[in-house]
């Protein structure tokens, strides 16, 4: 009887909205007293108006076949109020105490695209938020063999976050002097998997490879790991970053990230 109920609401909002995609806030007004509040909490858009949706231990509980029903059929709804101009792309991010889903509408329907479950960590993360292009600049701090010792040098990296803000990539550039005669430039691609632990701070956990070039010598290659921490501004983040290579290098990275393209 729910499901007829919330089918005809959403059957009715779909016809108001066929010449063209409903204003996303007013959409979710009408959305929000349909939802059943045994399986969600609350609902919200987020800045460039993806949904999240709260769920309910009950809904965390029911068997995975069982959710991705009830989910499918919400999602659905969501796109229908929003409209037959509604964006091809849409994400709907379902979010509980220790985990939850990303859901993308295709062509052929609601897809699970991405699930996270974080039972046995010590902290709750943040529901996905926003991809954006971002640039990174700050000082490194490098330690090798007895004949390097301790090098100082900067770090660049221009990037752009994916699925929903939990991951990025970019291309990377770093510059070392060691005295007066040599000097290291390097430049290769790393991967991070993001994991906000509050509104304001985060930890990453990724890799690295690089190329590279002494001043004299022979160019170099080098795979590395990567972990640190962030605090996240408005428009950016201070990052303290480590990383462990092959070689025996390792490094200490502090700068801070800006967001090149707004929400």
């Amino acid at each position: 009887m729910k499901r007829t109920l919330f089918l005809a609401f959403v059957l009715a909002a779909a016809a108001c909205t066929a010449a063209r995609a409903a204003e996303p806030k007013k959409a979710l007004e009408l959305l929000k007293p349909r939802l059943e509040k045994a399986l969600f909490a609350d609902a919200y858009l987020t800045a460039k108006s993806q949904l999240v949706l709260e769920a309910t231990e009950r809904l965390a509980s029911l068997p995975a076949a069982v959710r991705s029903a009830e989910l499918n059929f919400v999602v659905t709804g969501w796109v229908k109020v929003l409209g037959g101009d509604a964006p091809g792309n849409i994400l709907v991010a379902v979010r509980w105490k220790n985990g939850g889903e990303l859901w993308q509408q295709k062509a052929a329907g609601p897809v699970r695209i991405d699930e996270w479950s974080d039972a046995r960590l010590p902290f709750v993360p943040e529901p996905p938020g926003t991809d954006r292009f971002f640039g990174y600049l700050g000082g490194q701090l490098l330690t090798g063999n007895e004949d390097t010792g301790t090098i100082k040098g900067f770090n660049g990296r221009l990037g752009k976050t994916f699925m929903g803000g939990r991951y990025d990539a970019a291309v990377l550039y770093s510059y070392a002097k060691i005295g007066d005669d040599f000097s290291s430039s390097s430049y290769g691609l790393t991967g991070r998997a993001l994991f906000p632990w509050t509104r304001n701070m985060g930890w990453n956990v990724g890799g690295s490879i690089t190329r590279s070039a002494p001043s004299s010598g022979d160019a170099v290659n080098s795979l590395g790991v990567l972990g640190g921490i962030n605090y996240y501004l408005p428009g950016g983040s201070f990052d303290v970053t480590v990383a462990l290579g092959n070689h025996s290098v390792s490094s200490l990275l502090i700068g801070y990230t800006v967001y090149l393209t707004r929400k």
